[in-house]
């Protein structure tokens, strides 16, 4: 073959192979992965502080047996953690639970709490809570993932999960989109989207953020602050991008307030800004704490009090200070973690309820111009610090709420939270933290009572249409302004490991899951701790009459 011809061919070939290099899974995922990389700091975006999932095949499993199990928990969040494990050790050795996910095998475990970045943890309120029966889960997992006091670090709180999960015994199935298939009241089993695969399980137990599962089941829910007032059906709300931020002190942090709050005509300005923005009632309450400096409330976390940084903020960017729509610098929660990041909960976007479910359905992901805000955000810190300040985004954004079910055996109420919440009888535990509607809600026609210390049991989980299936977490059956309350990640998390006994509970004893009541639940979960539960519910009203709150 002369040597020209030969050099052709080698050419062809390396083309050829080129080609198939391209168009090979594993580039793909590559091109994915930078294609979603954060704009604002690229360069710096490294695996440890980002996490990619990417669409490979389904890894369920393929034989009969492994498609049978007595508890399925769809979804990867805390309190689906809590409710597999707590499943399993009431169903004991040869019990059989599975989570299945749609995330991909290499996604950190946790949701929200991880994957979302939310690292600044709100604790319950009541003083003894964590030597109650139903917070030994979440006080297991705060344990293992080395929480100083308040603060989680995405990446040790995965490995907690992770080892909980081994140490239980529960297998987790990834990159599995589950449709349920509906007979008489029962999910018969769940399809694996793509695969054809069957998973059949005595109870399923759906701690989507969005409850996925019970929506394709059927259930029907309210959108929005719907159930407090029909014209908050649709109305905006509040989510965050929580980044990571890297090149800050807390030292810095302060002076960049204190020069603020010294500067007195700028501090003019910023108060020209926000009554320009506001009315009267609306300005008084953003300049009320604005000489409140930033405060430690825990070892690792710090609230910042005073909207000084936040107006700073819209007046160099020439935004007008607020809540309504687009983006907003709030007062901030920020976890300080050992290698002195920062995860910073304060920058809002606003979008309307029908926008925030479609995010859902695209995975939470960051949209364009969320990124290009927190580029803006990084440059104006470097700016304000004169250091090289790093904002990392984590792969979800967090959504504070879009809907919640209605078909559930018994609601929990904003009423009812007032006044204690549910009776003695039909509780498992108690829980406090304030109606927090951060971000504000327009039309809900309500005043916002104070701190309550309520009750709660499972049947505001247990789905009433379908006889084995739960819904947990921000999406369960709360109602009206228990909205606002129910989705705190902490007060779920006792749910979930409540549920998850439940559930256990139902497979052992051959009964469909929704008939299993709080105070069984609570009998067991005593029995299984070797604790016993000391309910705190009271009337927090103190005499005023919410008769507006439902």
């Amino acid at each position: 073959m002369p040597p020209t011809f030969k050099k052709l061919a080698a050419i062809a070939i390396f083309f050829v192979a080129l080609k198939v290099l391209v168009d090979s899974p594993y580039l793909k995922d590559v091109k994915s992965s930078i294609a979603h990389r954060n704009e604002a700091s690229a360069t710096l975006d490294t695996p440890s502080l980002r996490q990619t999932a990417t669409n490979k095949p389904s890894t369920a499993a393929q034989t009969p047996a492994d498609r049978n199990f007595d508890v399925v928990v769809y979804g990867d969040e805390v309190p689906g953690i809590c409710a597999a494990i707590w499943a399993k050790k009431t169903l004991g050795a040869k019990g059989k639970v599975v989570v299945v996910r749609s995330n991909h095998e290499t996604a950190m475990l946790g949701g929200v709490l991880t994957r979302g970045g939310l690292g600044y943890v709100d604790l319950d309120k009541i003083p003894d809570w964590y030597n109650q029966p139903y917070a030994q889960c979440f006080r297991e997992f705060l344990d293992k993932a080395n929480v100083p006091e308040s603060c989680l670090e995405p990446k040790t709180a995965d490995k907690a999960l992770k080892d909980m999960l081994s140490e239980a015994g529960v297998k987790v199935i990834s990159n599995s989109t589950l449709t349920p298939h509906v007979v008489d009241n029962k999910i018969e089993y769940a399809e694996v989207k793509g695969s054809g695969v069957k998973i059949k399980a005595n109870s399923f137990i759906d701690v989507t953020q969005d409850a996925e599962l019970a929506v394709k089941a059927g259930l029907s829910y309210y959108t929005g602050y719907e159930s407090q007032n029909i014209k908050s059906k649709n109305e905006t709300l509040a989510i965050s991008i929580v980044p990571t931020i890297t090149g800050l002190t807390m030292s810095d942090l302060r002076k960049m307030e204190d020069d603020i709050l010294y500067n007195t005509p700028f501090v003019e300005k910023i108060k020209t800004s926000i009554a320009k923005s506001n009315d009267p009632a609306s300005t008084e309450f953003w300049m009320r704490n604005f000489l409140s400096t930033i405060y430690q409330a825990y070892r690792d976390g710090y609230n910042i009090r005073s909207t000084a940084l936040g107006a700073a903020y819209h007046v160099d960017r020439n935004l007008p200070f607020t809540q309504d729509k687009g983006f907003f610098f709030d007062k901030a929660n920020i976890c300080v973690y050992k290698d002195n990041s920062m995860s910073w909960n304060g920058f809002l976007f606003k979008y309307q309820v029908d926008q925030l479910m479609k995010m859902e359905a695209n995975d939470r992901k960051p949209t364009p111009e969320m990124l290009k805000e927190m580029s803006y955000l990084q440059e104006w810190l470097q700016k304000k610090s004169g250091k090289d300040v790093r904002v990392f985004i984590p792969d979800e954004v967090y959504i504070r709420q879009t809907l919640n079910v209605r078909d559930v055996v018994d609601p929990l109420t904003g009423q009812e939270i007032i006044k204690g919440g549910t009776e003695p009888e039909k509780s498992i535990g108690s829980f406090s933290y304030d109606f927090d509607l951060r971000g504000g809600v327009k039309d809900l026609s309500s005043r916002i009572p104070g701190l309550p210390v309520y009750n709660f049991g499972i049947e505001s989980a247990l789905a009433s249409k379908v006889n084995n299936l739960a819904i947990v977490g921000r999406s369960s059956g709360y109602v009206g302004m228990a909205v606002s309350v129910g989705r705190i990640a902490t007060v779920n998390i006792y749910q979930g490991q409540g549920v998850g006994v439940a559930a256990g509970l139902a497979s052992k004893l051959g009964i469909p899951l929704n008939t299993i009541t709080s105070a069984k639940t609570r009998a067991t979960l005593e029995t299984l701790t070797g604790k016993t539960t000391y309910l705190s519910g009271r009337d927090t009203s103190y005499g005023v009459n919410y008769k507006e709150v439902k």
